[in-house]
């Protein structure tokens, strides 16, 4: 009991008396917060826990931030993007823009509801249960993981600008066992001042953020002016055949790669000011500067270097994704020596430096990501908690950020072999993970307006239709859709075997968490989340008093009368949840009606599957993105069909 009440002084503890109205109110509290199932008289304990980080990033500061992720992507991800797309890369980055928006603007939503690090595996725990979050949790740790990867040995490729003045630096750039070499040298030093623990400074950090976007911007002016041929890109078009259709597909998934940044705002919500205003304003500052770049630098790359046929090779390849697949927004600056000579010696030089300096922030935000995560994923007793173990001088979470700074370097290691075949794997490996963990965070938003429909949004996206307690988010709807779309492509396509590290990966997981859950002698699933019950009329029933022989004695056992009747135990056997739910389902649209959604969504899921199998499927015969599409559907159909049976 003592124990018990040193606890509840420790915390900061406010009485709330509910008169009228639908917000909590107190003097002693400095926000408004929204409650459900409130009525007149209520008398209730509120505990508020102070915020573990201060609050004190606006919304130029989240922008800057965030743009500094997604804004680094593009020196890598338009040389990727490239190699599949080839004359279609300008319209594989819009349309990934355009799911990239509905992405954001998910995320909008539930950062400014749920300001707490963690993005989709917050969301996803919130939503479903534990172990989804952790799962998609699990997923974001190999999506950190691949970043710093990718991005420390992007980071190597730019140094080779200065190749001419650096010899040890044109080495790095022509051989790639130095190469690999180099990157995993730099993973490794990123890995040890991670443990130290030198902090990185933000105001360095958001300088560099705005000077990468004027300098981006700067060069879309310049090469729209000096560079742009639309006759070249035109030309360099040859539908269904450079790309194939399925290498068109499976650009947009890599394209993906580009924003996947986005998450960047969610991990720092917990020190964002008013986050209910700044996390939306922020994200359309992003959008707005990420669509533009990505939209007019593609198309300038086509320009300066368009698709022609390889003689030796015998297949049609563009140079933006051969010669400078390693640093392509230098070779594109490099096109202005068409103009001037002194332009772009001076563009070159700045690209490199800036590239390099970018993608090793990066390259550590990927390592500070990992840390934050599975400090996080520990702290709620879903990882080992040897992974939040903190350095006993460094008090840094050293075991975590070792061991995911061995994968990234591990990442890296098949560029000693095959040369472009690391590029490809760690590139669809980032794809593979970030486009799961945004299809579950679209899903998770969705659900969030059916079990919390009280949950105090300050930003709802646009575009809802009504539906049972709450509307359906469209765009979250959409977006789930043609990402569950792409990401079953690019699983089905196996880029560099990518698909089997994802697949091992998840297995990985699943075995991580349930000998962890054995072993703390926990149940492995817990049920879905479900909604609060609908508020109701209280009935004001007279007081009664018990039977003297029904009174509770403190301390004493109760006597039962020896002439009292025995009661008799009757087991009720319960139905499983999918019977009840399949009732449930009939009882609300009715047998004919019932029977003909079923028989329509099986129709249509039958008809995918036959196109994707059959020959007149433009992106060739085999599974891809029909079983993406048939999953997200029932999924979604299925919580919606849920939301109504949980009221």
């Amino acid at each position: 009991m003592l124990e018990t009440r040193r606890a509840l002084t420790s915390i900061r503890m406010d009485l709330v008396w509910v008169c009228r109205g639908d917000r909590l109110r107190s003097g002693s509290m400095s926000e408004s917060v929204a409650r459900r199932g409130r009525r007149p008289g209520d008398l209730r304990v509120v505990v508020r826990r102070p915020a573990k980080l201060p609050r004190t990033l606006g919304p130029g500061a989240l922008f800057a931030a965030c743009y500094g992720n997604v804004g680094s992507s593009i020196y890598y991800a338009l040389g990727v993007t490239a190699a599949f797309a080839l004359g279609l890369t300008p319209v594989a980055l819009i349309l990934a823009g355009f799911i990239f928006v509905t992405t954001a603007l998910n995320y909008a939503e539930g950062t400014a509801a749920l300001p707490h690090a963690g993005g989709s595996s917050s969301f996803a725990r919130r939503a479903f249960n534990q172990p989804i979050g952790f799962l998609v949790g699990w997923v974001q740790l190999l999506n950190y993981t691949a970043t710093a990867s990718i991005s420390a040995y992007f980071a190597i490729g730019y140094l080779g600008v200065f190749g001419r003045y650096v010899p040890l630096f044109d080495t790095l750039r022509h051989n790639d066992a130095a190469h690999v070499a180099a990157t995993v040298a730099l993973i490794g030093a990123l890995v040890v001042v991670n443990v130290i623990g030198i902090q990185e400074s933000s105001a360095l950090n958001l300088a560099l953020a705005f000077t990468d976007l004027i300098t981006q911007l700067v060069l879309v002016i310049l090469g729209v002016i000096l560079l742009l041929n639309i006759q070249k890109v035109i030309e360099s078009i040859h539908l269904g055949l450079a790309p194939t259709w399925g290498s068109f597909l499976a650009s947009i998934s890599i394209a993906m790669v580009t924003y996947t940044g986005i998450e960047t705002i969610s991990n720092l919500a917990e020190e964002a000011k008013n986050p209910g205003r700044n996390v939306p304003l922020a994200t359309m500052w992003v959008i707005v500067a990420v669509l533009f770049v990505s939209a007019f630098l593609p198309t300038i790359g086509i320009s300066v270097f368009p698709v022609h046929y390889d003689t030796t090779t015998h297949q049609y390849v563009t140079d933006l994704a051969t010669r400078y697949k390693d640093d392509p927004v230098a070779g594109i600056v490099g096109g202005f020596s068409a103009v001037s000579e002194t332009l772009a010696f001076w563009a070159r030089m700045w690209v490199g430096f800036l590239a390099f300096t970018i993608l090793v922030i990066a390259t550590n935000a990927g390592l500070i990501g990992i840390s934050r995560l599975s400090y996080s994923l520990a702290g709620a007793d879903m990882l080992p908690k040897r992974f939040a173990q903190l350095h006993p001088k460094f008090k840094t979470p050293y075991i975590s950020i070792i061991v995911f700074g061995i994968v990234a370097a591990v990442l890296v290691l098949p560029g000693i072999v095959v040369r472009g075949a690391q590029i490809d794997l760690m590139a669809a490996v980032y794809s593979l993970a970030a486009t799961f963990a945004f299809c579950s965070a679209h899903l998770s938003v969705m659900r969030l307006r059916f079990i919390e429909p009280a949950l105090h949004r300050p930003y709802r996206m646009p575009w809802n239709i009504r539906f049972g307690r709450d509307s359906i988010p469209v765009l979250s709807l959409m977006g789930a859709l043609f990402i569950g779309t792409v990401f079953t492509q690019l699983v089905f396509q196996n880029i560099s075997n990518s698909t089997f590290i994802f697949m091992g990966w998840l297995a990985l997981g699943v075995l991580t968490y349930v000998g962890y859950q054995r072993y703390r002698r926990e149940p492995l699933w817990e049920p879905l989340e479900v909604p609060p019950p609908r508020e109701r009329e209280v009935d004001h029933v007279p007081f009664e008093t018990l039977p003297r022989s029904a009174r509770y004695r403190m301390g004493r056992r109760e006597r039962i009368s020896a002439h009292a009747a025995r009661t008799r135990l009757v087991h009720e056997s319960h139905r499983p949840g999918w019977q009840l739910e399949l009732e449930l389902f009939f009882a609300r649209h009715g047998a004919i009606r019932g029977v003909l959604i079923v028989l329509v969504f099986a129709a249509v899921s039958g008809l995918a599957v036959f196109v994707d199998l059959s020959s007149i499927d433009p992106t060739g015969k085999g599974l891809g993105w029909s079983p993406g599409l048939v999953i997200v559907a029932f999924i979604a159909a299925y919580l919606l069909n849920r939301s109504h049976s949980e009221q």
